[in-house]
């Protein structure tokens, strides 16, 4: 790892080196006096935090200062990470671009391996009994032998003497026959039943029992015949030789079935499964390519190798296999056919790969030559490309070619590039945020907050939260900052992108544990840069929060009558908030018990528009201060409204399912007097 980032650095100086080079090439030459023209500036490839107005020595290494275009402040700004090349830098840098696209790209894994024996089809014949080989009918390694051949003939006095027992019990069975009592007659046929079995056990067929029997007296050797078809693969004694129970003495293999066992690497595991058919060649057999079935995949990785053994199933009928043959074998992964199914494909060539995140960049779409960086998360490389799960979208257009030197440049205007991470600190003074603005990050940070004890706990109940907080998130994509800070935002949400993809494919609970400590780290970052205070969650039960956010429904029907100068419905309204207030109040308890109840009895006694209106406003304070210290459910997303101009210009807030204005204090007549002050609520 520590070779990886030393060649990294080196990599990287001397491309800084050379695209520099290329960029005060093409840059206009110094005056007599030394002078860079306006629209350059001069750095040190080192130390790019140097900028002087001209030709010098970096004051930390003393190392000749180089020339780049200064960046045209014309061109609108999309991201910190934006640069621009005329004509001529991007001919020197050689930037290519092409389109993200949906594809099919069928990924090959190259493996190789050997052809070995299937296991499940060797036989073997072994001593039944200790004795002498006398006879050796198949006496070498690589004979053709079918099943019941005879391979060997063996001396045993063990095995004598059990067909002289079967004989005696035969001979008096026959002698006593029906004529005996029923006692005797069942001991003789139990007797000859045990001298059978004890043959059976010793290693004689049943056709050898009864040709015993039929020729009447023993045989001094027993025949060894072969349990199946196949090749000899193994001899492992001699005419002569004495062996003990147990002895090996003959190996079949069936090699009209064969295993080919390859190593995979484990980067390409995700192209090999189980059941997959794998072609394969072999040296011997040069433009003859064979087939397999994938049966087993190993568990554990060689820790030497780095490796994974594959094995396939071969059926080898015509036997131009041999085991022991080497293998070079390719499997192909081929992708859905349905364009909606199909992965986002970018050239192998474009990302700058950090681990699973990478950094592409992107051209602006009808501004050639302005690129911009973009974090993504990669998925498993296809042959020449690579699947992208987050970060890009169809059509956008990458750059293939070209990418480090952007980065390099974009290093060198002390920006955040590949090396050069974004950081918070480094950042200008952020403006005091905007109160909904303030209240939206507020709301996020509760949600990560109940992220966070999720964590460790039910992962359904994890998944709908990551879910809900990926929804929160892309919501956000666009506020409005002053300035400077909504490139700044763009940095500081784009590495929790990531995360959230990280984490929906993270495939154990010690791997989602691991990611959440990289998410927390950055959403750290974030709410140090936004100032959020640390906020408890809501204490409120499931059923006192379910009984809130009924109460609120009505509020915004009530809301909306007000609104609309409709009495009527506003007194029904009323009357129904009343109701859904009493269900309220006898869940809580207390002083806060109390208000709700009072709340709901000024909505009782006043019926009228301005009645009405006058009790609307002690109600949305009670709702609000419930909301934030009990929690709600069932609600959708609530906000807090404010209008100045209410009550003698003593202002009044109400609470609304959305944020167009409508005043409830003023109807028609003010209908659009008002702002949003904040989001109370965002239903998960």
């Amino acid at each position: 790892m520590i070779k990886q980032i030393f060649l990294h650095h080196i990599l990287l100086v001397v491309a800084l080196f050379v695209f520099s080079g290329a960029l005060q090439a093409t840059a206009a030459e110094p005056d007599d006096h030394g002078h860079a023209p306006a629209d350059t500036v001069w750095t040190c490839s080192m130390h790019p935090q140097i900028k002087l107005p001209e030709f010098g020595q970096c004051p930390i290494c003393f190392m000749d200062l180089i020339e780049v275009a200064r960046q045209d402040d014309t061109v609108e700004r999309h991201s910190l990470r934006q640069i621009r090349f005329d004509d001529r830098a991007r001919r020197l840098a050689r930037v290519e671009v092409v389109p993200v696209r949906r594809g099919a790209a069928g990924v090959e894994t190259s493996m190789v391996g050997k052809v070995n024996y299937d296991e499940t089809r060797l036989g073997t014949i072994t001593a039944w009994v200790a004795g002498r080989i006398d006879t050796l009918h198949v006496d070498y390694t690589g004979a053709l032998v079918e099943k019941g051949q005879a391979m060997a003939e063996i001396y045993s006095p063990e095995l004598l003497s059990a067909q002289v027992e079967l004989l005696q019990a035969v001979k008096a069975s026959r002698r006593y026959g029906a004529a005996a009592s029923s006692l005797l007659t069942n001991t003789v046929r139990r007797t000859e039943q045990a001298a059978r079995d004890k043959l059976r056990l010793l290693g004689l067929t049943p056709a050898q029992i009864a040709e015993l029997v039929r020729r009447g007296s023993p045989s001094e050797h027993i025949t060894l015949v072969a349990p199946m078809r196949g090749i000899v693969i193994k001899k492992d004694v001699f005419k002569g030789m004495y062996v003990q129970t147990g002895s090996t003495i003959y190996t079949i293999a069936d090699l009209d079935h064969l295993w080919v066992e390859l190593e995979a690497y484990e980067s390409d595991l995700h192209a090999v499964e189980r059941g997959q058919q794998v072609s394969f060649q072999v040296e011997a057999l040069p433009g003859r390519s064979f087939e397999g079935r994938v049966a087993f995949i190993d568990p554990l990785v060689n820790d030497k190798t780095r490796t994974v053994r594959v094995r396939l199933d071969v059926i080898n009928s015509d036997g131009l296999l041999k085991p022991g043959m080497f293998v070079r074998a390719l499997a192909r992964e081929e992708m859905a056919a349905d364009d909606a199914d199909l992965p986002l494909l970018i050239p192998a060539s474009a990302p700058l790969i950090t681990g699973k995140r990478a950094l592409v960049y992107v051209e602006l779409p009808e501004q050639e030559g302005v690129y911009v960086g973009k974090e993504v998360v990669l998925g498993p490389r296809r042959g020449d490309h690579y699947e992208v799960l987050s970060g890009l979208a169809q059509g956008e257009l990458v750059v293939r070619s070209g990418n480090f030197k952007i980065d390099s440049a974009i290093q060198l205007q002390g920006r955040p590039s590949m090396m050069n991470p974004f950081l918070a600190d480094s950042a200008e003074a952020l403006s005091p945020l905007s109160s909904l603005l303030a209240s939206r990050l507020a709301n996020l940070q509760q949600l990560f907050a109940r992220l966070s004890e999720a964590v460790h706990g039910n992962d359904d109940e994890f998944g709908r939260l990551l879910a809900a907080f990926a929804q929160r998130l892309r919501t956000l994509e666009n506020v409005e900052f002053d300035g400077k800070e909504k490139l700044v935002w763009q940095e500081m949400i784009m590495p929790l992108a990531s995360d959230v993809t990280l984490l929906r494919e993270a495939d154990s609970r010690a791997e989602r544990q691991r990611l959440y400590a990289v998410m927390a780290e950055h959403f750290h970052d974030l709410r140090q840069r936004y100032e959020l205070p640390q906020q408890p969650l809501p204490r409120g039960s499931a059923v006192v929060q379910a009984a809130l956010g009924h109460a609120v429904q009505g509020y915004f029907e009530l809301q909306r009558a007000l609104a609309a100068d409709d009495v009527q419905a506003a007194g029904r309204a009323a009357g129904d908030v009343d109701r859904r207030l009493k269900e309220l109040a006898g869940l809580l308890e207390g002083q806060r018990a109390v208000k709700v109840d009072e709340a709901g009895a000024a909505l009782r006694t006043d019926q009228d528009l301005e009645g009405l209106r006058t009790a609307l406003h002690p109600l949305s304070h009670i709702l609000v201060e419930a909301i934030e210290v009990l929690g709600v459910t069932g609600a959708g997303p609530i906000y807090q409204h404010f209008c100045p101009m209410a009550f003698a210009n003593s202002g009044a807030i109400w609470l609304a399912a959305d944020e167009e204005i409508n005043n409830p204090y003023f109807g028609a007549m003010m209908l659009r007097c008002g702002e949003v002050q904040k989001q109370l609520h965002d239903e998960v």
